[in-house]
């Protein structure tokens, strides 16, 4: 009897606790769905109007396609440098002599044998003058005649040959002196008064004072935004603080590849710019093209942004301290902010996406990021 006793009371506290615990949970699910979830901190941003600009930024160099190397044209010395690495020199301007000692006297010797064969020719002309007049009155045979004209013609190519061989000369005189090519700046000199040199060895590198320009290398896809006078900024680390504009005179005809680091790209020049600083051959700069501008509209910065689908985005507006997601339609891209198209109004609130509990209906309480721009 006391066995049947204790059987019961087991049961019913078996049944006590599982009823307790059935009111808790209870309690649990009704709190989750009756009672409201504490306020979720975001930080936001306002709906503002901005001036915004698609750039293409790049590094450009300074160029110079009027750069030549003068070499040697003759074996034999140095005799005299006239000029230093940096000088800005002339047209015509002599850089360096050679000793020109030997071209002097060949140049002579040649320039003698002319005279001499000269000479000949005159004796040879002489003699067949008077043989023709000979021949006229038949006191000479018409062989000794003929002769006479092979002779004379053998003098005349003489002289020819004399000639050719003086002008020789005069040239090789002329090569024993290098000279400037045109306006330019010597940028590398590479030989010393007394050096020996062959013919072909490098002795000065010249750039041109005019056809200084920038050269710059742009992504394949911005080929269709590019064009002829297109506005460029410019700016250099070594010119702190300075800006200043050119534009673009030439486009490259096709695209290059670049193999290291398999880029389709195409060049792009443009002028040094008016109030461009003093450049060096070489100079890196920092290239801005303004690809496309547009005032006053909608703009939000891509952490206000959230992609549901390829092309799609949607913003998490914050309205009354609720969060509401709203499809927008976005438009120019900058580096750090989207135009919004549609979607939105000016002045409205919304949440950045860097808090993974953005979702229709929660509470929040936003944090106002101080950075609108």
């Amino acid at each position: 009897m006391k066995l049947k006793q204790s059987g019961k009371q087991s049961m019913r506290g078996y049944v006590k606790t599982t009823f307790a615990v059935l009111i808790f949970v209870s309690a649990l699910v009704a709190g989750y769905f009756f009672y409201p979830q504490s306020p979720l901190d975001v930080s936001g941003v306002q709906v503002v109007r901005n001036d915004m600009a698609y750039i293409v930024r790049v590094t450009g160099e300074v160029i110079n396609d009027r750069t030549v190397s003068l070499t040697a044209l003759v074996n034999g010395r140095v005799e005299e440098v006239y000029v230093a690495r940096g000088d800005r020199v002339n047209k015509d301007d002599t850089l360096a002599s050679m000793d020109n000692r030997a071209s002097i006297a060949r140049l002579q010797r040649a320039q003698a044998v002319v005279q001499q064969e000269v000479v000949r020719l005159k004796e040879q002309q002489q003699r067949y003058d008077r043989l023709s007049e000979l021949s006229g009155r038949k006191l000479v045979s018409v062989e000794a005649l003929d002769q006479a004209q092979y002779e004379l013609e053998t003098a005349q190519a003489a002289v020819a040959i004399a000639k050719a061989d003086a002008q020789m000369s005069a040239l090789e005189q002329d090569w024993q002196k290098l000279d400037a090519p045109f306006d330019a700046v010597i940028i590398d000199k590479s030989t010393e008064s007394g050096q020996w040199v062959e013919a072909g060895t490098e002795l000065f590198q010249l750039v041109a004072i005019e056809g200084w320009e920038i050269e710059a290398n742009l992504d394949a896809v911005d080929s269709g935004r590019i064009h002829l006078g297109q506005l460029v900024k410019l700016s250099s680390e070594s010119f702190p603080n300075q800006v200043w504009q050119t534009h673009i005179h030439w486009i490259g005809p096709a695209i290059e590849r670049t193999s290291e680091r398999y880029l389709n790209t195409f060049p792009v020049r443009m002028g040094l710019g008016s109030e461009a600083p003093p450049l060096l051959l070489g100079q890196q700069l920092d290239i801005e093209i303004v690809i496309e501008e547009r005032g006053n509209v909608l703009s939000l910065p891509y952490s206000a942004l959230r992609e549901r689908e390829p092309g799609t985005f949607e913003v998490a507006l914050v309205e009354e301290g609720t969060i509401r997601l709203q499809p927008v339609e976005s438009g120019l891209e900058t580096d750090t902010h989207v135009e919004i198209q549609s979607g939105v109004q000016e002045g409205q609130w919304v949440a950045l996406f860097d808090h993974d509990h953005l979702e229709n209906g929660r509470t929040a309480r936003l944090m106002v990021e101080d950075d609108q721009n």
